[in-house]
């Protein structure tokens, strides 16, 4: 009759629904199953550009590949009456009468003589093949829409015009997922990094994106598919490589927004459930990944969270395609999912990085061996710092702990991580040493202005040291330090202030720093009490 059949309509969305999520159920059952075999490889060039070509291909409108059977291919044999479409399985699609159909495709049919339908495969010129693929495009996406703003059609359901509207927005909006393809980013990078999970993850955006190219009604359920398979493989790299204990409410090693991220992709599962058993991984044991002998898995790692990173820029262009895609009341989800998940890829990159830093930089001894430790000799009480004279030579300290810094940069040497994973490495080296540093002068029980001059002296020194080890781009950040050691000199009046404005100290570094000054300019005892007192009960915090 011309119009459309709604019970049809809505029995082959619940169709496509249900086909979905059997198939998304299927890929993280295989994703969890390749995680706990996986051996945080970088996947060779050819690997990569094999990836690219099919997510560019997946996400540019007109490209047919294996997407032109994902229609007939979700709907058949679901119907209710066990049948579904199991005949047209049999027959063949009446609506690709004319076009070849691949022998491996599910419509395909023999004569038995080399010929499907009605004409020998491979028959047909590519060019013309091509051109007719992309004006059946054209046809399928305009097909549910030619009769919506048709008179006799004002009382079709409002549901089915927006169907319809979801269907146009998808014929154009796929036309700019592809997204630019020389800005350095993601698979477009000088060397991108790509892992075998990873290249699965891909494979898996990249079916998805034919499917909703197919199925527009579901699209809303397979970009939830999309966002969990993302979700998913950040909390099996957490699971492997991050802090377990971080995940605690009271723990301040993680960002809440990835805290968040983590604790939805977990599902009310536990964390040993994204943790590969014994048995499993390198070595024959996840665990060797992960020893002291092999650098606590410095090179994995790095490989699994520039792999993340890789996918999330490319991710990002999809975006816009996807706004335009989906319809009205997923932006929010589609907003979130980007501003948030994508966004906290970063978070996880720097928690990870943190960890293994502190793993292959042992800073222990450092504070103790600065300050003056009720375990050193009674010749020393008196004070490394509060000497008579300015020294013109540096404490030997400075020495230990630029051996310390090159035997780190040694092991990131033989772990051969990337230039930018290198870069964020020696920066956390070089915060943690700061933070070790300042606890080490806050040990300090006596100063005098010629000892706080050789502290000055020995900075100085360890920095510069550092400027010859740490690489290009380096923030080679030691301002906590230089802002600690410098308060020593502040007037006694503007201490309150100082105390209260400066919350990267803690309070026993502060009350240790105005008992240096106290014992080295002659303060009152009153107000050495005063000011005290304030830290105590977070006045002066």
């Amino acid at each position: 009759s011309g119009t459309q059949a709604s019970a049809l309509r809505g029995h082959l969305e619940r169709a496509g629904d249900r086909y979905f999520e059997s198939l998304h159920a299927q890929r993280l059952e295989a994703l969890s199953q390749m995680f706990g075999r996986e051996m945080w490889a970088r996947l060779p060039e050819a690997a990569v550009q094999q990836a690219r070509t099919a997510l560019r291909a997946a996400a540019s409108r007109g490209q047919g590949g294996g997407g032109q059977f994902f229609g007939v291919a979700a709907f058949g044999g679901v119907a209710e009456d066990g049948s579904g479409f199991n005949s047209w399985m049999e027959k063949g699609n009446p609506f690709a009468e004319g076009r070849a159909i691949s022998d491996d495709s599910p419509l395909s049919f023999n004569d038995g003589e080399g010929r499907s339908g009605d004409k020998a495969l491979g028959a047909e010129d590519p060019a013309g093949e091509a051109e007719e693929e992309e004006e059946n495009a054209e046809v399928r996406a305009a097909y549910i829409d030619e009769d919506e703003d048709s008179d006799e059609n004002e009382s079709i359901d409002g549901g089915f015009k927006r169907n319809g509207r979801v269907s146009r927005n998808a014929a154009t909006g796929f036309s700019a997922l592809g997204g630019t393809d020389g800005d350095g980013k993601g698979l477009s990078a000088q060397h991108p990094t790509l892992t075998a999970s990873s290249l699965y993850l891909l494979q898996s955006v990249a079916e998805y994106l034919r499917l909703m190219r197919v199925l527009t009604p579901s699209m809303p359920v397979i970009f939830q598919g999309f966002c969990s398979l993302f979700e998913r493989t950040m909390m099996h790299i957490f699971g492997v490589f991050g802090q377990h204990a971080a995940l605690e409410r009271d723990s301040d090693k993680l960002t809440p927004r990835l805290r968040s991220i983590l604790v939805q992709a977990m599902n009310g599962s536990t964390l040993a459930s994204f943790t590969p058993a014994v048995g499993e991984g390198v070595g024959a044991e996840a665990s060797s990944v992960l020893s002291s002998g092999n650098l606590y898995g410095l090179k994995e790692r790095a490989v699994a969270l520039e792999s993340l990173a890789c996918i999330a820029d490319e991710l990002k262009r999809l975006k816009p395609g996807l706004k335009q895609a989906l319809p009205h009341k997923e932006e929010q989800k589609l907003e979130r999912f980007f501003g948030q998940t994508i966004s906290s890829v970063e978070d996880l990159r720097e928690h990870v990085y943190r960890h293994v830093t502190g793993l292959l930089l042992n800073l222990s001894w450092v504070a103790e061996t600065i300050g003056d430790s009720d375990k050193l000799s009674d010749k020393l009480k008196v004070g490394k710092y509060a000497k008579k004279e300015i020294s013109t030579d540096h404490s030997k300290w400075v020495d230990d702990l630029s051996a310390e810094l090159t035997q780190f940069g040694a092991k990131l040497a033989c772990a051969d991580v990337t230039a930018e994973a290198l870069v964020m490495l020696w920066d956390f080296a070089i915060a943690e040493t700061a933070s070790a540093i300042v606890d080490g002068f806050s040990r300090v029980r006596k100063c005098s202005s010629e000892g706080r001059a050789g502290m000055i002296l020995d900075v100085q020194m360890l920095h510069g040291n550092i400027r010859h080890m740490a690489p290009q781009g380096t923030k080679e950040d030691f301002r906590i330090v230089d802002t600690y050691v410098k308060a020593f000199y502040t007037p006694q009046e503007e201490m309150k202030h100082f105390c209260q404005t400066h919350l990267e100290f803690t309070q026993t570094q502060k009350v240790a720093l105005i008992n240096q000054m106290a014992g080295a300019f002659g303060w009152a005892s009153s107000v050495k009490s005063e000011l005290i007192a304030g830290i105590g009960a977070n006045d002066l915090l």
